[in-house]
């Protein structure tokens, strides 16, 4: 497959304001919301940090070396962009209580240190809060309609270049390392990164499919797995359920989804079950072919909602070292990429080259999501 296909908009008829993300890492900045307060007690360092320019495995890699600790003892809720201001939460397995001047000889700015009961896992978390500087983008006539039906109606839930790469690098090497079956030398967070990225393709290419055959990210049709974005359930969209069902997406309750491929994925029935099935068809895939030797190469799959919905979305427009820009703001949900909220706003690619999170000699963590 092209492992970055072409993603259609949902919104095109409306115009974007175009211009440039990224021109310093001050104008991307992300705030990790975390799932629920440290407990102030336990075997978990519980750590805040704000990095700047760097990946979470680098700002990982820094602590565990202050620390004196495998990179295995570490944890985190998710991954932030290298290119970037990030704030966001890492524990460490850890009886020692350091202060923030000494973990700050890791060059990262800390801003609080406490402790926890658990380890932070990938999707520990409420979602992410974001302040992004768009710099030439210029307001288009019809922007406050655009935002208020991103606002009702959701963005496509594509995943970002920082998952697939560059060109879709990652994803083309974990197809490979699938159909290689995972050969020994290969380092296991690479690995698992690589395949995952194979994954999130797939996805994307599900995705655009459903998008360009429907016209509507809240269309709903028999056969469907359809996913709860309160509690993130399934359930199969019947016949007898269907008008029920188009109800309940119209107000933002359920979205379809489409399958991370694993070997343990349900697939959904009808016309979705149809095009999932014809895309592991196309790939060479049968759901089994995930099952790789060792279980921590075996992604079980998940289903993932089509569609997410930004929360507290408003903008400023500014003029920045003489352009004309927008500030926006927003609060997305874990594993949302803001970049997917930002190409319909500015209608190109917001994605810079050279940004994504790609593991050449497998030295870093990998996440268990997305």
């Amino acid at each position: 497959m092209n492992a970055q296909p072409s993603l259609p908009f949902a919104t095109a008829q409306w115009p974007g304001c175009a211009g440039t993300l990224r021109t310093v890492p001050e104008d991307f900045q992300v705030e990790e919301l975390p799932a629920y307060p440290a407990s102030g007690s336990g075997e978990h360092l519980l750590v805040q940090v704000e990095k700047r320019g760097i990946s979470t495995w680098e700002a990982i890699l820094r602590l565990s070396r202050v620390l004196g600790l495998p990179r295995q003892a570490a944890g985190h809720a998710g991954l932030k962009d290298a290119a970037a201001v990030a704030r966001q939460w890492l524990s460490f397995q850890t009886p020692a209580n350091p202060s923030a001047a000494e973990l700050e000889r890791s060059g990262l700015k800390i801003l609080t240190v406490d402790r926890h009961r658990n380890k932070l896992r990938p999707g520990h978390l409420r979602g992410n809060r974001f302040r992004i500087v768009i710099r030439g983008g210029v307001e288009p006539a019809g922007f406050a309609e655009l935002a208020e039906k991103l606002l009702s109606e959701g963005f496509p839930n594509y995943f970002g270049r920082q998952r697939v790469g560059a060109n879709g690098r990652n994803a083309e090497a974990g197809k490979e390392l699938l159909r290689t079956g995972f050969p020994a030398p290969n380092p296991l967070n690479r690995s698992r990164f690589l395949t995952n990225a194979y994954q999130a393709a797939l996805f994307n290419s599900l995705l655009a499919r459903r998008l360009e055959e429907t016209g509507s990210l809240a269309e709903m049709l028999p056969g469907d797995l359809a996913v709860l974005h309160a509690s993130r359930g399934f359930f199969s969209v019947t016949e007898e359920e269907l008008e029920a069902a188009r109800n309940r997406a119209a107000v933002g309750e359920i979205s379809a989804s489409a399958p991370l491929f694993g070997y343990k994925v349900p697939l959904a029935q009808g016309l979705p079950g149809q095009w999932e099935q014809a895309l592991l068809a196309v790939e060479g895939l049968s759901l089994t072919d995930f099952r790789q030797k060792g279980k921590r190469l075996s992604p079980k799959g998940e289903r993932r909602p089509v569609r997410a919905f930004p929360v507290g979305l408003e903008w400023e427009c500014a003029e920045l070292d003489g352009l004309p820009s927008i500030i926006a703001r927003f609060t997305l949900g874990p594993g949302v990429y803001a970049t997917s909220l930002l190409r319909e706003l500015m209608k190109n690619d917001p994605d810079a080259p050279g940004f994504s999170e790609f593991l050449p000699s497998g030295d870093s963590p990998h996440p268990d999501g997305p």
